[in-house]
């Protein structure tokens, strides 16, 4: 019996091996997620340089979208441009590449973190998972099966079909709408994704009319899906709808709209649907939302400011979101490349502005649907759920090979209205959370093992009511590997790219350049005056520039007759000794 079990053991770990000799790291989607923080880093580097003029505050975003609209040649970008361009171009040849694909992933967490934020974190105590993706050029396909205790899943499952400049989506993905790092309030990755319908936008390009040129690249979500049944209000239909537009290089707007209507016993029928887009009464929970991105630069330090308000229309009810972040170069170490820091303040509550306590109980929820703006126990918005108010303070570095460190802390005081509907804590609590993660890619010799991501946290709750305290550490490994089956070229972003390359030919070519110029300055000392002219000479001829020497007789041999031949020629009284001098001077001090 155990050799047998030793057998199968073998057979298993030889069939892992050669996934994992054949792996290569390709995700088959026609988007990117809202789940890796570097990419988004990398992303906001180049859209805030003017590299990429695209809005990003809508996620997904299509990888065609980013191809298309990288407009700054690699010539002219900085350090930490073409470090970022340099993944982004990655990625990108990755997203090339469909056919058949999948995915092997496994977490697991001790206390795992309830706070989410822009990171796919380890929300469980386990978690295995498999996916297996196919994409062509108008088709992708994602099934995903999740193993949790107690449950299987399959979020993240979808059919998607492009057609024009427009995606239609049946299942569910993972969006996040708004500029925020720590949450959004109107969409976010804190539930688990909702299954539905949805329709977005490919490619960001601006209106034609020069009525709405001004709008600048905008891009169009819209989503409709249903929720659970374990709530008063039995499987009520979710509605979303965002647009978001760039009208400036530095400014990013963005105007959503969300809804629960319909469900159990309710009124479902097309009039239902309209009355809810119109906001009618009793038509369900309705809410828009506004929010601005901002970027800048002081003293050449860059950074952003945005912010996010959300609230039921016409109800003077708005909940916020303010935050700036910075980021730039790490110059001073060769193991650091580039860093991002972010802080930001939230508050659930209605009326943020007046601290009203009249007022809990209101956000997230409304008489008709009093579980509240939720989907399988988790809000739809923001990580705090209603009546919360957060301040984290966050940051990223980024090391060589794409080595991430990451950390955040956050502390404020959750459910301060003590509302039952509100479920991440019974009562007003305050609380301390931090985070300290490290992600990287490992390899054996050439064979990629996988991506890991590996940290550690506290959380420390005091509830205000019972007057009880919870200390629980934290501990959590997270693995994944993606597998190539078949591989076919089903995008082609080269074109795109060769715009804004710089070839390996031509940086050959500038630095020779760089080379000669420097030795011809070093030499220039050691030369005698009449043989610096014919150097001058030589140098205008090969460039074409004659216009001046081709007025000095060639039949001219002597130094003095040179020199007495140029000085005639100067037009603003200064003689060519005074040239000279000035350029002895110059290759002194290069010198």
């Amino acid at each position: 019996m155990k050799t047998r079990f030793f057998g199968q053991l073998i057979l298993s770990l030889s069939a892992c091996l050669i996934l994992l000799i054949n792996s290569k790291v390709v995700d088959a989607s026609p988007w990117a997620y809202p789940d890796d923080l570097l990419f988004r880093h990398d992303i906001q580097i180049l859209v805030d340089s003017g590299a990429l003029n695209i809005p990003i505050s809508t996620w997904p975003l299509p990888w065609g979208d980013i191809a298309y609209n990288l407009t700054k040649n690699e010539s002219e970008m900085s350090l930490i441009e073409i470090a970022s361009f340099q993944r982004i171009k990655h990625a990108l040849i990755e997203a090339e590449m469909g056919g058949l694909s999948g995915e092997t992933e496994i977490k697991v967490a001790k206390n795992p973190n309830q706070m989410t934020w822009f990171n796919d974190g380890v929300t469980g105590t386990k978690l295995v998972g498999a996916k297996s993706s196919y994409l062509s050029k108008n088709l992708a396909l994602n099934i995903k099966v999740e193993k949790v205790p107690g449950d299987t899943r399959m979020d993240e499952s979808y059919l998607a079909i492009a057609r024009g400049n427009y995606s239609l989506t049946l299942g569910s993905k993972k969006n996040w709408w708004g500029p925020g790092w720590n949450s959004s309030l109107i969409l976010s990755t804190n539930a688990r994704p909702i299954k539905g319908l949805s329709i977005e936008r490919n490619f960001s390009d601006p209106f034609e009319s020069a009525l709405l040129k001004w709008i600048g690249p905008w891009d169009l979500s819209v989503m409709i899906g249903e929720l659970d049944n374990d709530r008063s209000v039995s499987d009520p239909k979710f509605f979303g709808m965002r647009f978001g537009f760039r009208p400036t290089s530095s400014l990013e707007l963005g105007f959503s709209r969300t809804s629960l209507f319909c469900g159990e016993n309710r009124s479902c029928g097309f009039s239902t649907f309209t009355d809810m887009l119109i906001d009618k009464n009793d038509a369900g929970y309705n809410t828009i939302g506004f929010d601005f991105r901002s970027s800048h630069k002081i003293n050449e330090i860059p950074f952003a400011v945005y912010g996010q308000l959300m609230g039921e229309p016409f109800h003077d009810n708005a909940m916020s979101l303010f935050g700036m972040e910075t980021w730039g170069l790490i110059d001073s170490s060769q193991q650091l490349e580039s860093y991002r820091f972010f802080v930001e303040a939230s508050s659930t509550s209605c009326q943020f502005y007046k601290n009203n306590s009249e007022k809990y109980g209101c956000a997230y929820r409304n008489e008709q649907y009093t579980d509240g703006y939720r989907y399988d126990g988790s809000n739809i918005g923001h990580a705090s759920d209603g009546d919360s108010i957060v301040l984290s303070l966050g940051g990223i570095l980024v090391g060589e090979n794409s080595q991430l460190l990451k950390s955040r802390l956050s502390l404020g005081q959750l459910n301060r209205g003590s509302i039952n509907s509100y479920q991440l804590t019974e009562h007003r609590t305050n609380f301390f959370n931090a985070d300290l993660g490290y992600e990287f890619d490992l390899y054996w010799f050439d064979i990629p093992l996988g991506s890991f991501d590996v940290g550690v946290g506290y959380d420390m709750y005091k509830d205000k009511v019972d007057n009880t305290s919870e200390n629980e550490p934290r501990i959590y490994v997270a693995w994944n590997n993606d597998m190539d089956f078949t591989q076919e070229k089903t995008m082609d972003f080269s074109e795109y790219l060769e715009l804004i390359e710089v070839s390996d030919e031509d940086r050959l070519i500038t630095e020779e350049l760089v080379d000669n110029d420097s030795t011809s300055f070093r030499d220039l000392g050691n030369f005698e005056l009449f043989e610096i002219i014919e150097i001058f000479d030589e140098v205008t001829t090969q460039r074409g520039d004659t216009s001046t020497m081709a007025k000095v007789s060639i039949s001219i041999q002597s130094a003095e007759n040179i020199l007495s031949e140029l000085n005639s020629l100067s037009d603003d009284g200064k003689t060519l000794s005074d040239y000279l001098g000035l350029m002895d001077s110059t290759i002194s001090q290069r010198n």
